[in-house]
């Protein structure tokens, strides 16, 4: 009979052992989960999804909740355990060896103390948290409703030890933190990108984008703008034929409007106005406002102007009001991106003026800059960005060098390609044949 009630006790040891890890697995998943993947799951409507959202959203209670699962069944273990097995070994001790009660007990409770411990560390701690972290989200779904029950249940005693933990905090003059409030410095941040490249789970350029936006805020205008020597201006002091040559020998399609000088700059010249205009040749009606920045001003303050005034370039000066340099939004955003081959970069020019209806493009130019440039319009619902990728779509299949297909604006004809996409074509207006 005293067997029988030791192998009982014993049983209940090891139902406490894995209330415990029960515990240990929720407290590790609720904390480890991301709510964008709870968020994902309750869009395909996966069960339990809403909850565990509830539970990641409330952290600070459930995980008193787990801390009062974890103590009662600690406790329950070392009161239930440790006695079972004692009577359970003492038998077999005094049959093997030669001891007096005192001692057997002793040698008892080293025992059952030692498996009991190795039971509850491995299989109630270490065996539980490596599940949980390994396999969160399916242990957050698992443990989900019965740990919102024992929450429910002994809610009146867990508001009870919240509050008492605060107030001793008080006392001791420490505030309270809450695990929602717990944010990575920017360092931290920068660190955990790079441990995940290691492991596989950033690729590079992953990393490097994560590692630019970082370092975004603390970079400024001087260090990105394109240096004054190197702007490309238009002049109110030239004639419109000789600005007009400046334009297509350039390739470019927004241009600084200057008075004589660099320092005096009047705004920007977008090649599209310029060339609806090119029967007045009148420069002061198609200049646009330019933003104006100092050297040390932060580009992430830029980019919010920029947007803001619908403006893609800011004119930056320096400390004593003089033209330093010229910023750009493409500037900008390759601080976060890295370097992006098109109209601004050395070497590279995006169209070339074949006679007054047709003009060459790479394929990488944008479709608002060849609206811009050819005066023509595309529908509203197009999803590419680039001319090239919208002269594929419309061809179908993989082009090749001499394909030609039409749109209600114009032909395109493809020149050159660079794999499967189209690096350059002839495009001319359909209008003007």
């Amino acid at each position: 009979m005293d067997t029988d009630h030791s192998t009982f006790m014993l049983f209940l040891a090891f139902v406490f052992i894995f209330l415990n890890a029960f515990f240990v697995l929720s407290e590790f998943s609720i904390v480890k989960v991301r709510k964008s993947k709870l968020e994902e799951l309750i869009h395909e409507n996966v069960p339990n999804a809403k909850l565990a959202l509830k539970i990641t959203n409330s952290l600070d209670t459930y995980l008193s909740a787990t801390q009062l699962g974890i103590t009662l069944s600690s406790l329950a273990l070392g009161w239930i355990g440790e006695p079972a097995v004692v009577r359970l070994i003492e038998s077999p001790i005094k049959e093997f060896f030669s001891v007096n009660d005192i001692a057997l007990h002793t040698i008892a409770v080293g025992i059952s103390f030692t498996f009991i411990t190795l039971f509850h560390v491995v299989l109630g701690e270490l065996v539980p948290k490596s599940v949980a972290i390994a396999k969160t989200e399916k242990i957050v779904l698992f443990v989900a409703k019965p740990l919102h029950a024992f929450w429910l249940l002994f809610l009146p005693f867990i508001k009870i030890f919240d509050i008492l933990a605060k107030t001793i905090l008080n006392i001791i003059g420490i505030k309270p933190a809450s695990e929602n409030e717990i944010a990575h410095s920017e360092e931290e941040i920068k660190i955990i990108a790079g441990e995940s490249l290691k492991v596989g789970v950033l690729d590079s350029f992953e990393n490097d984008i994560i590692q630019n936006a970082v370092d975004f805020g603390d970079t400024v205008a001087k260090e990105v703008m394109t240096p004054r020597k190197d702007m490309i201006c238009l002049n109110k002091q030239l004639s419109f034929e000789e600005n007009f040559k400046i334009v297509v020998n350039s390739g470019f399609t927004r241009f600084p409007y200057i008075d004589g000088s660099k320092d005096n700059v009047l705004g920007m010249i977008h090649i599209r106005d310029l060339i609806l205009q090119n029967k007045e040749k009148d420069f002061n009606k198609i200049v646009r406002k330019i933003i104006i920045v100092s050297e040390n001003t932060s580009i992430a303050k830029i980019l919010p102007m920029m947007n803001k005034e619908r403006i893609s370039a800011a004119l930056v000066i320096d400390e004593y009001g003089g033209t330093s340099g010229l910023i750009t939004m493409e500037d900008i955003i390759e601080e976060i991106l890295g370097d992006i081959s098109d109209e601004h970069d050395d070497n590279i020019t995006t169209f070339k003026k074949l006679n007054d209806d047709s003009y060459e493009f790479i394929g990488r130019s944008y479709i608002e800059d060849v609206e811009d440039i050819m005066g023509v319009k595309f529908d509203d619902d197009i999803e590419e960005n680039t001319i090239g990728g919208y002269a594929f779509n419309l061809i179908g299949k993989l082009p090749v060098v001499g394909d030609k297909i039409s749109d209600k604006n114009c032909i395109y004809e493809v020149l050159a390609m660079d794999k499967t996409a189209i690096s350059k074509l002839k495009i001319t207006k359909i209008s003007n044949l």
